[in-house]
């Protein structure tokens, strides 16, 4: 997506009780339908950890501009979750809600089936866009992105409420795409990423939305 387009990224896992069933329908047939159903939400995507340190899974949102993430209409949403919401967060755990800008975005055109992420709470360090672009000179790397929290349109989620032990965020998220977690592993180390990346497949993407929904 372009430069200084919005992304919500949550990472969480869910306890041992929750039904996965249940889980991933409610993801699915609810959540997903339900947040791309508001204007200027244009994309989703899900994934499921594979190895590494975060959560077991991850879901992001591309929206057209940061400022789609407090809009009205978003926050009506928060404000009123769906019975079938508040069941399933109740579940949630390790839970992590970074509002974004991109900063970054570049590669080919397409998802790859892997991809790798690492989060920090500081700010990117200069030249990290360089650095992390140059990425895609290595085999298997398809894309790389980069998202910078948004202090200005971070406002607090009323879900929030519903999932125990409150939620984090990040201030800066690095995700490389590609098509082999060896070869992606290999990039992260020859362009001195030293610290611990988490490795996800996709498990599933929503049709890209040109245009906010009427």
């Amino acid at each position: 997506m372009a430069k200084g387009g919005g992304l919500l990224c949550v990472m969480n896992d869910i306890a041992p009780e929750c039904e996965r069933h249940d889980y991933e329908a409610w993801y699915q047939r609810d959540h997903v339908p339900d947040r791309i159903g508001i204007p200027g939400f244009q994309h989703a995507r899900r994934y499921r950890r594979l190895n590494g340190p975060r959560a077991e899974f991850l879901t992001f949102y591309e929206t057209a501009t940061p400022n789609v993430l407090c809009s009205e209409p978003y926050l009506k949403r928060l404000a009123a979750p769906t019975d079938w919401t508040a069941r399933i967060m109740a579940h949630f755990r390790s839970m992590s809600r970074s509002i974004c800008r991109v900063a970054l975005d570049e590669g080919q055109a397409g998802a790859g089936g892997i991809l790798t992420l690492m989060a920090q709470q500081e700010a990117p360090a200069a030249g990290l866009e360089v650095q992390f672009a140059a990425m895609l000179e290595q085999p298997g790397v398809t894309r790389v992105r980069l998202w910078r929290a948004d202090p200005t349109v971070t406002v607090p989620s009323p879900e929030e409420k519903l999932r125990p032990g409150g939620d984090a965020s990040f201030a800066t998220i690095m995700v490389a795409e590609g098509t082999n977690a060896e070869m992606i592993q290999a990039a992260l180390t020859a362009h001195g990423f030293t610290a611990a990346p988490t490795f996800y497949s996709l498990i599933y993407a929503s049709p890209l939305l040109k245009e906010a929904p009427a």
